[in-house]
């Protein structure tokens, strides 16, 4: 090795240290000006869900529903991240995440559901007393679309579990008052 190569070498890493010293001291004296920016809720895999998107969505959820706890928001904010995940996967696009998640639906689950005339049937019959005197041909396509709106739901569900087995989801805090 040359001379000059060797002293550049020692010089390189005098200036290393003399520099990481300075950021640690540095690192050390506004040690006590740091604040936390944001706190992680819960996460799905890598993806965080941060107090603050958890505040956000919980000011709107709580309009439509006054009941909502701090523990279904948190639940429903990963089943809509799952929702989102995997409608990227099959490169669904949309305005809003509710048009994206909505759109998955669509592919997923509601495309497989079928109601037949047999199932609307059965349910006229059993609540006939509720319908009054409205014949099954008037509340045909109101029934099917209730029956159709259970499966869907309930694949729904089915499929948010699988989702989940699947993912490594961590509640790390739950607000006491929602926000």
């Amino acid at each position: 090795m040359s001379f000059i190569s060797k002293h550049l070498k020692v010089f390189l890493i005098v200036v290393l240290i003399v520099v990481s010293q300075a950021v640690f001291v540095h690192a050390e004296d506004t040690a006590d000006q740091v604040r936390l920016i944001d706190r992680v809720v819960a996460f799905i895999d890598d993806t965080a869900i941060t107090l603050v998107d958890y505040q956000k969505y919980y000011q709107v959820a709580k309009k439509f529903h006054p009941g909502l706890s701090p523990e279904e928001a948190i639940n429903t904010l990963i089943n809509r991240m799952l929702l989102i995940r995997e409608a990227r996967r099959l490169r669904l696009k949309g305005e809003t995440e509710d048009e994206i998640i909505n759109h998955y639906i669509d592919i997923r689950i509601r495309a497989f559901v079928r109601v037949s005339e047999a199932e609307v049937r059965g349910f006229y019959e059993k609540n006939r007393e509720r319908f009054g005197s409205a014949k099954l041909q008037e509340l045909y396509a109101q029934i099917d679309t209730l029956l159709r709106e259970k499966k869907v739901n309930s694949m729904l569900k089915r499929h948010l579990k699988e989702l989940k087995r699947g993912s490594y989801i961590k509640v790390n805090y739950i607000p006491r008052s929602g926000l």
